[in-house]
């Protein structure tokens, strides 16, 4: 496999929020609430919680903007461009659920 290629690119990207997902869960559950633990972070508060979801997604795709400058440094830019798919995919799922949620806070739906 190609390290400058835009599918290892975008598999990266589309894997990368994942590492983020767990790095975000890790500091919540040290420094945010400390009386809870990893498990719960997935379960109760992201699975569970319709309304913390898309937050979270979001705020995992940090690290997918962390892999683009790496890639930069490194000079492959068609594996840039496979994050930037991954990213815009992500946000194929994560903006119209926003939009939903708010529609239905207005009861619009």
């Amino acid at each position: 496999m190609r390290w400058n290629s835009v599918s290892t690119g975008f598999l990266l990207g589309f894997f990368a929020p994942v590492l983020g997902f767990f790095a975000y869960g890790g500091m919540y559950v040290t420094a945010i609430r400390p009386w809870h633990d990893i498990q719960w972070f997935v379960n109760d508060l992201f699975l569970g919680t319709t309304e913390f979801r898309t937050r979270i997604m979001s705020i995992s795709l940090i690290a997918d903007a962390a892999l683009f400058f790496l890639l930069d440094r490194f000079g492959k830019q068609r594996a840039m461009r496979g994050v930037i798919l991954a990213m815009l995919l992500y946000g194929l799922y994560i903006v119209p659920v926003i939009i939903m949620d708010e529609l239905s806070k207005l009861g619009w739906l």
